[in-house]
């Protein structure tokens, strides 16, 4: 039986984003790719390749619903377009069988607006518990 790890609760939510590593070195083009879950603390990316653990990833993230609970003026369709922005470190990286990788990675820095309207997304989109 494996121990779970997760710290925050993760919601199934297969959306797009864009990344791409940070570094003092010219940088590569951003990646286009998708998520399969996100949480408060990090989300699993698909991508085309691998990275080392521990580097540093500039995340945009499209989060469809997400608009509603941002601080903002206007229509909650509005907020929606906007990703949340983030950066985040690689903590794990698996080889997938049908070709490409996957990046679990954890957030390390997110504008606070921006993290208080994810764990109100969070909260709302998460099956209710077993009692």
């Amino acid at each position: 039986m494996s121990q779970e790890r997760r710290h925050y609760q993760r919601i199934p939510l297969e959306a797009a984003l864009s990344f791409q590593e940070l570094s003092f070195h010219k940088g590569e083009t951003p990646a286009v790719s998708s998520y399969r879950d996100v949480s408060i603390g990090g989300l699993l990316v698909d991508s085309p390749r691998a990275y080392p653990l521990g580097t540093l990833l500039k995340l945009e993230i499209r989060v469809p619903g997400w608009g509603r609970f941002q601080n903002h003026f206007g229509p909650a369709q509005e907020a929606d377009v906007r990703p949340l922005v983030a950066l985040g470190t690689v903590v794990r990286v698996e080889q997938l069988d049908e070709g490409g990788y996957e990046l679990g990675v954890k957030f390390q820095n997110v504008y606070p607006d921006d993290l208080e309207a994810l764990m109100k997304f969070v909260a709302a989109s998460a099956p209710p518990s077993p009692l």
